[in-house]
C-alpha cells in the first residue's frame, strides 16, 4: 500500500531510486556520522507517511539519506519541503495551475536548486500540452471574495513594471515576485468567476514568464525552468495556446543554450502544433531552424531550410524590410552550399510583430 499513496516522501523516494530499506539505511548512517545511533525503522517511516511529522533532526537525516543537502529543509513546513513530483515536472491536469506556482516559488527559495529538470520530463509536457484540451480550463472558485478592481490594479501594475526600461528592471524582481504570490494565493483561496479566473491564470502566466528570464540572466537555470513550466501551466488554464507556445519556445531557448539542441527541437515541434499567431510561428520556426543547424548534422539540412521557408511565408509586404533585432537573433549564417550553419548572427529575417508575451529582449551572452 504504501508504494502507492502520494505522500511526497514517498515520491521523494522513488525520485531518489531507493528502497523503504535503503532510506532507513540512509537515516541510520546520517545519524552515524555525528556519532550518533537512530532508532529508526520502516514502521516509523510509514507513520510519517500517513502524517505524523518527524523531528527536526530527523527531517535532517532524511534530506542526506536522499542525497540532499542538509540545509533544504524546514522542519516547520513539513513535507512541502520535499518534492512534488519524481521528474521535478507538475504534470499538466485541470487543477494543475496553483501546484506548478507553488513548486517554482519554492525552487526561487534557493532549496532546490540541486534539482534539474531532465530533457525528456520537458519533452513529455510539451507532448502533453499539444495533445491536451483545447478549452480553456478556468473555472468558479470558492473562496474569499476578489474584486475585479483588485485585479485590474494587478494587470495595470504588471505591465507598467515589465515596460521599465532595461536599467530600472533591475530593482523589479522583489516587486514581480510579490505580485505573482499575490495572484497565486488568489487563484488557490478567491472566489472568482470563470471571466475572472482566466485573467488570474493569464497573469499568472505573464509573471512567471517574466521571473524565468530574470532567473536565467542569473543563471539560475531550475528556477528560470520551474518558472516557465508554471506558466505555461497557467497560460493552458486561460486557453492561450499561443502563450503556451511561445512559453515552450523558452524552454526550448534555454535548452538550446544549454546545447540539448534534441530537446529544443522536440520542444519546439510540439508548440508549433498548436501557435496560430502568425508572428508566434515566425519565431518559432526561426528558433527550430537555429537548433537544427546548430547540431550540425547534415542530414537535417533539408529540415533546417523548410523551417526558415516556413518562417518567411509569414512575412508581410507592409513589414518587409522592417527590422526585426529585438524580436529574433539567428544564430546561424548561410554556408557556401546554401545550408545553414551555426556562427555569429547574420542578417535578421523579418516576421510580423508578435504578441506581448513573446517579445522579450535578446538574452545576454553567457560564457
Amino acid at each position: 500500500m504504501e508504494e502507492t499513496t502520494g505522500h511526497p516522501l514517498v515520491v521523494a523516494r522513488h525520485t531518489a531510486g531507493k528502497t523503504m530499506e535503503e532510506l532507513v539505511s540512509g537515516i541510520h548512517a546520517a545519524a552515524a556520522r555525528r556519532n550518533l545511533r537512530s532508532g529508526i525503522d520502516e514502521a516509523r517511516v510509514r507513520k510519517w507517511q500517513r502524517g505524523v511529522q518527524p523531528s527536526e533532526e530527523s527531517q535532517i537525516y532524511i534530506a542526506e539519506a536522499l542525497g540532499w543537502p542538509a540545509d533544504i529543509v524546514r522542519a516547520d513546513d513539513w513535507p512541502n519541503w520535499l518534492p512534488l513530483t519524481a521528474n521535478g515536472v507538475v504534470p499538466l491536469g485541470p487543477h494543475s495551475s496553483v501546484p506548478a506556482l507553488r513548486e517554482a516559488q519554492r525552487t526561487a527559495m534557493e532549496r532546490r536548486t540541486f534539482l534539474t529538470i531532465s530533457g525528456a520530463a520537458l519533452s513529455a509536457l510539451a507532448a502533453d500540452w499539444a495533445g491536451g484540451p483545447a478549452d480553456a480550463l478556468a473555472q468558479a472558485h470558492d473562496g474569499k471574495p476578489i474584486g475585479e478592481d483588485l485585479v485590474a490594479f494587478l494587470e495595470n501594475s504588471t505591465r507598467h513594471l515589465a515596460g521599465l526600461s532595461t536599467e530600472q528592471r533591475q530593482h523589479t524582481p522583489a516587486l514581480l515576485d510579490a505580485h505573482l504570490a499575490t495572484v497565486t494565493e488568489l487563484l488557490e483561496n478567491g472566489r472568482y468567476t470563470p471571466a475572472l479566473g482566466l485573467r488570474l491564470h493569464t497573469l499568472a502566466a505573464s509573471l512567471s514568464q517574466t521571473a524565468a528570464w530574470h532567473a536565467f540572466d542569473l543563471r539560475r537555470h531550475t528556477h528560470a525552468s520551474q518558472s516557465w513550466v508554471a506558466g505555461l501551466h497557467n497560460a493552458h488554464a486561460a486557453g492561450d495556446h499561443d502563450m503556451g507556445a511561445g512559453l515552450l519556445g523558452d524552454l526550448a531557448y534555454q535548452a538550446a543554450w544549454r546545447r540539448d539542441h534534441t530537446t529544443a527541437a522536440s520542444i519546439l515541434g510540439h508548440a508549433l502544433t498548436r501557435a496560430q499567431n502568425p508572428a508566434a510561428r515566425c519565431l518559432l520556426q526561426l528558433r527550430l531552424a537555429r537548433t537544427l543547424a546548430a547540431r550540425g548534422d547534415r542530414s537535417e539540412r533539408r529540415s533546417v531550410l523548410r523551417a526558415l521557408a516556413a518562417a518567411e511565408k509569414r512575412e508581410t509586404p507592409q513589414r518587409r524590410g522592417h527590422r526585426t533585432a529585438r524580436l529574433v537573433r539567428m544564430g546561424g549564417r548561410r554556408g557556401s552550399r546554401g545550408g545553414l550553419r551555426p556562427g555569429p548572427p547574420g542578417p535578421r529575417r523579418h516576421c510580423p510583430r508578435p504578441p506581448a508575451h513573446h517579445r522579450r529582449r535578446t538574452p545576454p551572452a553567457h560564457s
